[in-house]
């Protein structure tokens, strides 16, 4: 029998992965969010106001609260006297509304929605007997029958219990039309934490540019990329296709923050704590790789003889200890054989003898700055690895050539997000000479690439300082960086 400390570690745990799942759901398709901004103010500020009297969300309600003032577009709930205007709020929840769908007039109100979410906000079933259900109910507030009342409760318990049978079956009335939202996004959730899922570690030195690669992972630039190695700290990236923005954790902390911007700020706060030691962010992966299943990228410290040991030791320690399916490992297209690398291939070597069901792929970083006019050539530099590893010990080795660095300034400028000068230049340079057929990259590869990319129909071409790309020629500058030769492994 668990002793009570453990049942109380456990419930933490749970919460905290309901919580999580809570702050996953596609708000921007809510009911409320197309409604004007004193409906949302109203529905959002009343949420709180409610469930702030329940203990698991009292300790998880700084980040949903963030999550929804920037989705719902809202300020300072927290400022908000609720008790002095709850009445106000609740009539313009509870206001009947009318509207025209598809020739037939709709007639509808908010109060079953919001009940349903309030209900979504408390961890764990709740019986229709609760304080927190009367209260909510009652004449003075929401006026829901209670009848109405009991429906939701078994609808939202059924939810969380996983019976999606149960839970549609009281989506038939057209009152409670707007809970669809609540059904599809749970279930879709759920069905999507309980899928497969496949973990990566990527391991290399300071030098072979793993931030970068991990930022064309993620198709957006969170982590520094500069050359020069970070504390010796796990870095953990988990795949949530409906997270909009981030959410971010650290060595294993009991509530986690929900971040909209800075992201990159937070992180580097985060790596110069002197006591964290794992920190995990939850959010999408790039369009371009299309994962449906759950992924998750395991960033190490780089390594360096000459830097601090604990990097090494970091690294050396995940590779032994860590929960993964394969091994990404990162090289230096300029830099092979050092050293450092030698000592990193050799602990390597020795660990996956001894597990045969971990595959290594060796994706030769940097490929781009290759110097054709110094006589180097990509077949060449191909021959050149599978040489080097071949001489520690790895007979066929899997092995793709990239550059990351293209393949993040292609995903900045299709997201329309703007470049630096220098980036700008860089990127008219390789817009114009990686797409030509002799620089593409997944044609040095021990394997062919078996992924194109899907070039969407409704936009020919995409501008950066009114400069005009045609989208379609951007697409193979990013199929040629060897992006996409990724997903053959994955």
């Amino acid at each position: 029998m668990l002793a009570v400390e453990d049942n109380v570690r456990i419930r933490r745990e749970s919460s905290l992965e309901y919580y999580k799942m809570i702050c996953s759901f596609p708000y921007q398709n809510h009911p409320i969010f197309y409604e004007n901004k004193a409906l949302r103010r109203a529905y959002i500020i009343l949420l709180h106001h409610y469930a702030k009297e329940d203990v698991d969300y009292q300790r998880y309600c700084k980040p949903i609260i963030t999550l929804y003032e920037h989705c719902f577009n809202i300020e300072e709930i927290y400022k908000e006297q609720t008790s002095q205007s709850s009445l106000k709020f609740i009539k313009e929840i509870r206001k009947t509304r009318w509207k025209f769908e598809k020739a037939k007039l709709h007639v509808y109100n908010y109060k079953y929605l919001f009940f349903a979410h309030y209900l979504l906000l408390i961890y764990g079933y709740i019986s229709m007997d609760h304080p927190y259900v009367l209260d909510v109910i009652d004449k003075q507030h929401l006026k829901i029958h209670n009848k109405d009342a009991e429906c939701i409760v078994h609808f939202v318990n059924a939810l969380k219990t996983g019976d999606f049978e149960a839970a549609k079956s009281y989506l038939n009335r057209k009152k409670f039309h707007h809970l669809h939202f609540y059904y599809d996004a749970y279930k879709k959730q759920t069905q999507f934490l309980k899928g497969v899922e496949k973990r990566y570690l990527i391991v290399g030195t300071m030098s072979s540019g793993k931030s970068t690669f991990l930022n064309s992972l993620i198709g957006k630039e969170i982590f520094p990329s500069q050359n020069e190695a970070c504390t010796s700290k796990l870095f953990t990236y988990v795949h949530r296709p409906s997270v909009e923005h981030f959410i971010l954790q650290w060595d294993q902390h009991e509530s986690f923050d929900y971040v909209t911007d800075d992201i990159m700020g937070k992180i580097d706060e985060l790596n110069k704590h002197s006591t964290v030691k794992r920190v995990q962010i939850e959010g999408k992966t790039s369009p371009i790789l299309s994962f449906e299943h759950r992924v998750v990228f395991i960033d190490t410290p780089g390594t360096n003889n000459s830097m601090n040991r604990r990097h090494e030791e970091a690294t050396l320690e995940a590779i032994r200890n860590e929960q993964y399916d394969t091994i990404f490992y990162l090289m230096n297209a300029t830099q092979l054989g050092t050293d450092d690398d030698r000592r990193l291939l050799s602990y390597v070597k020795e660990h996956i003898e001894n597990h045969n069901d971990k595959p290594i792929i060796f994706i030769v970083n940097k490929a781009d700055e290759i110097d054709e006019e110094a006589n180097e050539s990509l077949q060449e530099l191909l021959e050149s690895t599978k040489t080097y590893l071949k001489q520690n010990g790895f007979e066929n080795p899997s092995i793709i050539l990239l550059s990351a660095y293209i393949s993040n300034l292609c995903q900045k400028v299709l997201n329309g997000e703007s470049l630096t000068r220098r980036e700008q230049n860089q990127f008219d340079f390789f817009y114009d000479y990686f797409a030509e057929e002799t620089q593409d990259l997944t044609k040095y590869a021990t394997e062919p690439c078996a992924f194109r990319p899907e070039i969407p129909n409704d936009q020919r071409e995409v501008k950066t300082k009114n400069k005009p790309y045609d989208i379609k020629r951007i697409y193979t500058v990013l199929q040629h960086s060897g992006m996409y030769q990724i997903k053959n492994y994955m």
